[in-house]
């Protein structure tokens, strides 16, 4: 999918740039909204539970979406591996963990650490799939870590506070296991449409997390009040479902580096929402860490590009 989208940006044309920057205008504001809708959320439901609700919702609107446009099928043979991948490490894995660790920490400040993403993909590239490991994507990554150093900058964070380091750690640990699915998907060769192989994706993390969730967390402490029925359809329906057909959308859309920029576009919006519904101020800390991993983004996006256009000439 990531080169697929490489491939567009070198060939500088295809583009549906409208159609694709509002797309990415309503996943950014969705799931920059969603990370203080979902640390409400838990204060009606345990996290896994939590997350079990809203994936069962996301899936069911997906492939509502795949039968509505007509490309609902079952996945390729050789798509089945990638496809239990994604559903279990970036679906289940980097959602669960995202959740849980969001216990412990601000909505805003979870919101930059999960979305670090981009930065661990580049020594994971060069690791696993021989990717060059040039000065751009190194200086981002030095921009990327710099920026994880002043949020968790040990003058800042309130060491009394309980489960400060277990909650960023969660995250952190959520956007490794994230990047080890990403490296998954593109050494496959998908065979069928990546769109039509997102409910299947989504169902093999609800077929794992139902029985984890029910053996780990009592069902009867959820909380089913009217506030928390629209917080997990706007977490699960909306965030986890629409918003992912909209992203493959906006991917087909637009070019990679202007993707690599919405990384940075979520957690922007992740702190000023959590700001305005949470009330949570960000601390200076905060705000330097995410201009540097945004920093970081840009320089790595700005690299895929280049590496785009270089390939497209050969």
């Amino acid at each position: 999918m990531s080169r697929s989208a490489d491939a567009m940006s070198a060939a500088g044309t295809g583009y549906a740039w409208r159609n694709g920057y509002m797309l990415l205008a309503f996943t950014a504001l969705t799931w920059g909204v969603n990370f203080p809708i979902l640390k409400m959320g838990l204060d009606y439901s345990p996290p896994l539970l939590y997350t079990t609700i809203r994936m069962i919702l996301g899936t069911a609107t997906m492939f509502l979406i795949a039968r509505a446009m007509g490309i609902l099928r079952l996945p390729h043979r050789a798509d089945v591996p990638v496809v239990f991948s994604v559903g279990i490490l970036q679906n289940m894995g980097f959602i669960t963990l995202v959740t849980v660790g969001m216990q412990f920490m601000p909505a805003g400040r979870a919101a930059i650490l999960a979305y670090t993403s981009p930065i661990w993909v580049v020594p994971a590239a060069a690791m696993f799939l021989g990717e060059r490991f040039t000065l751009p994507r190194l200086l981002g990554t030095g921009l990327g870590l710099a920026g994880l150093m002043a949020i968790f900058n040990p003058m800042a964070i309130d060491w009394n506070a309980k489960g400060t380091i277990t909650g960023g750690g969660l995250i952190v640990l959520a956007t490794l296991v994230w990047t080890a699915g990403l490296v998954h998907v593109r050494r496959h060769h998908w065979r069928g449409d990546v769109l039509s192989l997102i409910p299947w994706q989504l169902l093999s993390s609800v077929f794992l997390l139902v029985p984890l969730s029910l053996l780990m967390e009592d069902a009867s402490s959820i909380r089913w009040e009217p506030a928390f029925w629209v917080n997990i359809i706007f977490s699960g329906a909306i965030a986890s479902g629409v918003c992912v057909a909209a992203q493959v959308g906006a991917i087909r859309s637009l070019p990679a580096v202007t993707m690599s920029l919405s990384s940075a576009a979520v957690p922007a919006v992740g702190l000023v929402s959590a700001a305005i519904i949470l009330g949570e101020q960000p601390g200076a800390s905060d705000i330097v860490g995410f201009c540097l991993i945004g920093l970081g983004i840009l320089a790595v996006g700005l690299a895929d590009r280049r590496q785009a256009k270089a390939m497209a000439r050969l």
